[in-house]
């Protein structure tokens, strides 16, 4: 079986799989519909949306993919989907490089373990969550632009899948054996601006767990960067209050780097480097 996973790849699954394994497979965006199928099942207004921004935008820039305007409406800033107003914003403002990052280039970073989606780690939602262990980030030691790239490309690749990308994606900050060595003002700003829309995805649910007792002081400092909407989707929270935020049986799937966590944290990572790699290969 061939899936068209962007505009630019198809990848036989069967074949995949044989090569690959089960474990770099649970990264793979199985049973998606094709982007041209995806635009047709558009209601009229959604088409429309999407028709403008491609007319208004080729009339003076370099052409998107299909697949990229489709992201960029869909994940336009704001209470409502597919605003035309907003999308277009983050169409002129969107790093094009993003386009261009890969495996292979990051594959040092991502083997850090600082930032990774986690296969189904879900909330109570249904959204599919990314992880982030901060205390494994040295602003002295690693650049903003490393972390900030690992933290885009890793939403980016989440948003293949139509789900993900016309309903959301959700994020866990892991914040044991954090400190202030761990922590800039550039990069928590960085930061803050891909999760509200320098990208185009939709963060519904963002988890700060288990952050120190002085938190307060960084929760200061974050707080006049996010906007009120995105605000009310950050949750300061212990451990134990897990459950209210993720799917019953989460632990099988949350990664062994908390404490509650069984999913070999080693694996998800190694699992994800080899698909994206094998993936990107296929291009």
């Amino acid at each position: 079986m061939t899936i068209e996973v962007t505009n630019e790849t198809k990848i036989d699954f069967v074949a995949a799989r044989k090569e690959l394994g089960d474990g770099p497979m649970r990264f793979a965006p199985t049973g998606e519909r094709s982007i041209a199928e995806q635009i047709a099942a558009l209601t009229e207004t959604e088409k429309q949306c999407f028709d403008n921004l491609k007319t208004k935008w080729e009339k003076s820039y370099e052409p998107f993919s299909d697949e990229m305007y489709l992201r960029f409406a869909r994940c336009s800033p704001g209470k409502e989907k597919f605003n035309e107003k907003s999308a277009f914003k983050v169409m002129k403002n969107f790093p094009r490089r993003y386009l261009e990052l890969n495996a292979t280039d990051l594959e040092k970073q991502l083997a850090t373990k600082t930032l990774y989606p986690v296969p189904g780690l879900r909330t109570k939602d249904g959204h599919d969550m990314f992880f982030m262990y901060p205390a494994r980030y040295f602003p002295k030691d690693t650049s903003t632009k490393t972390i900030i790239d690992n933290l885009g490309y890793c939403m980016e690749t989440m948003v293949e899948k139509e789900k993900a990308c016309s309903e959301g994606i959700g994020f866990m900050a892991y914040m044991n054996n954090w400190k202030m060595e761990n922590f800039s003002i550039n990069y928590c700003y960085q930061f803050m601006m891909m999760l509200q829309g320098r990208v185009p995805v939709r963060v519904r649910l963002f988890l700060i767990v288990n952050p120190p007792g002085w938190f307060d002081k960084i929760w200061n400092i974050m707080k006049p960067m996010l906007a009120a909407d995105f605000r009310s989707k950050v949750h300061v929270i212990p451990e134990a209050d897990l459950p209210q935020f993720l799917m019953p049986g989460y632990e099988a799937y949350l990664p062994d780097d908390t404490d509650t966590g069984k999913a070999p944290s080693d694996e998800i990572v190694a699992d994800f480097i080899k698909y994206r790699k094998y993936a990107e290969s296929q291009k």
